[in-house]
């Protein structure tokens, strides 16, 4: 069985065997804290599905690709972690751009893995072969294929980062299945590190919130708006937003990051809003 990667190198099975890409990339996975991944299995990612069965993730079939990618997106906004879904090639993989797009445009990290044919030899020619990562360069913050097993560990780290850096959103990563199958030596996984997020400076907010007090009336409406992260404080006493952080809510557009909250890191979706509106109403 594939060991938690806790000393930052990859464990080998049966004694020092090599690993398999799959294996890499799934260790890779553990490394970055995911605990499940939402999909669909197919052909082309069966390597990755077996070594998922021998780890510690759990894989949660879904019907279809669109949701695993809604599903994932939205563990993603509700966590502040990327979500994971993995598809196959070709149509399975189309299926994954509305949950992109989805993701792209409400600033919520996501991976998402997709199989494809083998770049090395292909036993069926182009059958089902689409250009996936050119297909996913619009709709996400980056799109990759991986070549080799020994830059799996670094791509996988890197996908994370750039997922939770700000803006947030979704990242793809292609692995074809003769790299998945590909067996390599040991590789050391990169330790995951804090992202530091931006916060206005203060005096910036107050001088916005004198020019824009036409826009901050409309904000009672908020209910409406998918979703809210801001990064001002806001009073634990009242539980209202003070005009600061409604003005930051503002000015970047309903995608800042929440930082205090009763002291707590949270994050304010559609329902946390909801949540705040009741209390401050009691």
């Amino acid at each position: 069985m594939i060991g938690r990667v806790g000393s930052c190198v990859l464990l080998f099975r049966n004694g020092g065997r090599r690993m398999k890409g799959s294996d890499l990339l799934v260790a890779a996975l553990e490394n970055e804290g995911v605990e499940r991944i939402f999909g669909v299995p197919g052909e082309e990612n069966l390597d990755v599905v077996e070594s998922l069965r021998r780890s510690s993730i759990k894989l949660i079939v879904t019907r279809h690709e669109q949701p695993a990618s809604f599903m994932a997106a939205t563990q993603g906004r509700l966590t502040g972690r990327p979500g994971v879904c993995l598809a196959t090639l070709g149509p399975g993989a189309l299926n994954l751009t509305t949950g992109a797009a989805f993701a792209l445009l409400g600033a919520m990290p996501m991976i998402m893995i997709t199989g494809q044919k083998g770049i090395l030899t292909r036993k069926q020619g182009r059958f089902q072969v689409v250009d996936i990562v050119a297909t996913m360069a619009p709709l996400t913050k980056m799109a990759r294929q991986i070549v080799s097993p020994t830059i799996i560990p670094t791509t996988v780290r890197e996908a994370f980062r750039l997922a939770q850096q700000e803006r947030p959103g979704p990242v793809h990563l292609e692995l074809p299945e003769d790299i998945a199958a590909e067996e390599a030596s040991e590789i050391p996984v990169v330790k995951p590190h804090a992202i530091n997020i931006p916060v206005a400076d203060s005096a910036a907010l107050d001088r916005a919130a004198k020019r824009s007090p036409n826009r901050l009336q409309r904000l009672p409406s908020l209910p409406a708006i998918p979703q809210l992260r801001f990064s001002a404080p806001v009073s634990s006493q009242a539980h209202t937003l003070s005009t600061r952080a409604r003005l930051h809510a503002v000015l970047l557009k309903w995608t800042c990051i929440s930082q205090n909250f009763d002291d707590r890191r949270v994050r304010v979706g559609h329902s946390g809003w909801q949540s705040l509106e009741r209390q401050r109403r009691q």
